[in-house]
């Protein structure tokens, strides 16, 4: 003769009772994976077994009466489940919280220094300043010829099938800076050195004048464009590269400050970020007008 549980359309819980105890009742417990109705041995689950006891002790109102088809308890409104019943629970208990969809999530971006091989595309991204504030191809060429390692730029790679090849990448916002020995930004440090492809960078006059375009001695990185396309603009991208560049040069320990210039309605974008508005700048470029920002933490270990 053999021993074990049979599965029961019933499952009756026996206790002892005085006369005054509610009337025991019996319990039918189905499957809650399979959505079938018919019964499963109440071992199976830890958790039914506890929903048995706990309306076999009354916990649980479940009588016809109950017009509200509201479970009341003598305490609170919940059930502890311990570690080990997670496994027992629905699964639409455990599903993950999926994370709100950004502005970004379209561009699939990625940051990365530029170089020469970049310059058309950052002619294209300074198409986002008014035509008198643009860099020129040539500017352009130079600095991503002289120190392309201070520039940096956000690239944007659509999403590919899987019957793609793999699309190219496209720059919507950059990064361009040079050195100054100035302590902010300059109208030399701005310039453009003639026969540049011949020359390095110079050492300032007797007279201290400073040398045109960028100083390798210099100790001020100077920005001279943070630009993004007009088509992603209000997305955050010039916030993120932004924080993004500071970063990089802070964790390189490679210069004393970072220096920019700014209209005076984009000033507060700037000090949000920690940069310090030391007041109008003097320099004349695009017709001149400009604030002079600088970082207010020191870039050098201390």
């Amino acid at each position: 003769m053999t021993t074990g549980t049979s599965p029961m359309a019933d499952v009756h819980i026996e206790r002892d009772v005085d006369a005054s105890s509610p009337p025991l009742r019996t319990i039918p417990i189905s499957s809650p994976t399979s959505g079938s109705t018919q019964p499963i041995p109440i071992q199976q689950s830890r958790i039914a077994e506890r929903s048995a006891v706990a309306q076999a002790d009354g916990l649980v109102n479940n009588s016809p009466g109950d017009t509200d088809g509201v479970f009341e308890t003598d305490d609170d409104d919940f059930v502890a489940v311990d570690h080990d019943d997670v496994a027992d629970c629905a699964w639409y208990f455990r599903q993950p919280t999926l994370p709100k969809p950004t502005p970004l999530d379209e561009l699939h971006p990625f940051v990365q220094i530029l170089s020469a091989s970049n310059v058309d595309d950052c002619v294209h991204v300074e198409s986002a300043f008014p035509e008198h504030e643009r860099c020129s191809r040539e500017k352009i060429l130079y600095r991503l010829t002289k120190c392309p390692e201070l520039s940096l730029g956000i690239f944007s790679r659509p999403r590919m099938t899987s019957n793609e090849e793999k699309p190219e990448a496209t720059l919507v916002a950059h990064i361009l800076a040079t050195r100054t020995p100035a302590p902010a930004v300059s109208d030399a440090s701005m310039g453009l050195p003639e026969n540049w492809r011949e020359r390095s960078s110079t050492l300032p006059d007797a007279a201290g004048v400073e040398p045109l375009g960028h100083q390798d001695q210099g100790s001020t990185i100077a920005v001279h464009s943070l630009a993004v396309i007009p088509e992603h603009q209000g997305k955050g991208l010039g916030k993120t590269l932004l924080k993004a560049y500071v970063q990089r040069i802070k964790d390189a320990r490679i210069a004393d400050r970072i220096a920019l210039l700014s209209h005076d309605h984009l000033v507060p974008f700037y000090t949000n970020l920690g940069f310090k508005n030391c007041g109008p700048s003097e320099c004349t470029f695009g017709g001149g007008g400009w604030y002079s920002l600088v970082s207010t933490t020191t870039c050098i270990a201390p």
